[in-house]
């Protein structure tokens, strides 16, 4: 299996990078991968390389400003959040639904990634989807006392402070890679309100979480602490609607494993995880996966063109 990159244009011509892993046997399954904030698409190689070994063509991407889908020619505080979802991750879903041949198509987001499929206008193409440590980001959410002052602190005082003198969030301070300063600004105001999601002008916006057709499990993990305790990953399952959204709490010893954190899940070694998560997306789908650690051969399929216009909104 040879991971391919590739470039398509979002609604308003962003252009946006992502790699497309294909299996050797095609079982008709379809995934998007999409990625926390701070982290680039090749973060999640290893995992989507273990699904594409299962049967299931996985795409993942880079949100604007991150990693291969910087464009030097647009200034960065010009980036909005909102956009990550109503244009880049609709328009990876609507390259899917162009570009490949599939029975079933399933969602995998991370942190923010779970939460940009509540402003992706056509998620109704999904079948199903998990989402890992994906949350509300207001500081109310948390349950301690003291990690709520520092949330407060850091979406009022210390995040747009940094953002403003270093025009941006350095990586280091996300574990990831450089915040623009746009999506800094707007994730600093988001993390100020209960509403969350909120366009340019600081007020609620609308999200499309009740036109997904298909059942989500969001997974918390009881040592995430700081970035997404269970109970705001339970906001987040309350506002995509508990009859669709069914919440999945984790402990690290449930999977072999001492700690694991917000950004564990997606590393080596959590294959225990990866095999529970995606067993319970294809059974959702009917399209049952190979077992792990088996590839059937198969005819290579077709290299794909470079760049394909999506239905995105602009």
């Amino acid at each position: 299996m040879q991971p391919e990159d590739l470039r398509f244009e979002a609604g308003d011509g962003h252009p946006i990078h992502a790699t497309l892993f294909r299996p050797l046997r095609d079982r008709g399954l379809a995934v998007l991968v999409a990625g926390a904030i701070g982290a680039r698409r090749s973060y999640y190689r290893h995992f989507a390389e273990a699904l594409a070994y299962r049967g299931a063509t996985v795409l993942s991407f880079d949100y604007r400003g991150i990693g291969g889908s910087v464009d030097p020619l647009l200034p960065p505080r010009s980036l909005q959040l909102a956009d990550w979802g109503r244009l880049d991750l609709a328009a990876a879903l609507e390259w899917m639904r162009i570009r490949l041949d599939y029975d079933g198509l399933g969602f995998v987001g991370h942190s923010v990634g779970g939460q940009m499929l509540g402003l992706a206008e056509n998620n109704a193409l999904l079948d199903a989807g998990v989402t890992v440590a994906s949350q509300l980001g207001h500081w109310g959410y948390w349950p301690r006392a003291t990690d709520r002052l520092k949330l407060r602190l850091a979406s009022r005082i210390v995040m747009p402070t940094v953002n403003r003198f270093a025009g941006g969030i350095p990586g280091p301070l996300l574990g990831g890679v450089r915040l623009p300063s746009g999506i800094a600004r707007d994730w600093a105001q988001w993390c100020g309100s209960r509403d969350y999601f909120l366009d340019a002008g600081g007020r609620p916006l609308p999200t499309c979480f009740e036109s997904l057709r298909g059942p989500i499990r969001l997974y918390a993990l009881s040592d995430d602490h700081f970035y997404a305790p269970p109970s705001a990953v339970q906001a987040l399952q309350s506002r995509i609607g508990e009859a669709r959204a069914e919440l999945a709490i984790r402990r690290p010893e449930d999977w072999g494993r001492k700690h694991i954190g917000h950004f564990g899940f997606f590393r080596r070694g959590m294959e225990p995880a990866w095999r529970e998560a995606t067993d319970w997306l294809a059974q959702q789908i009917g399209i049952p996966l190979a077992p792990a650690g088996v590839e059937t051969p198969g005819r290579p399929e077709p290299k794909l063109g470079a760049t394909v216009h999506t239905l995105a909104r602009a």
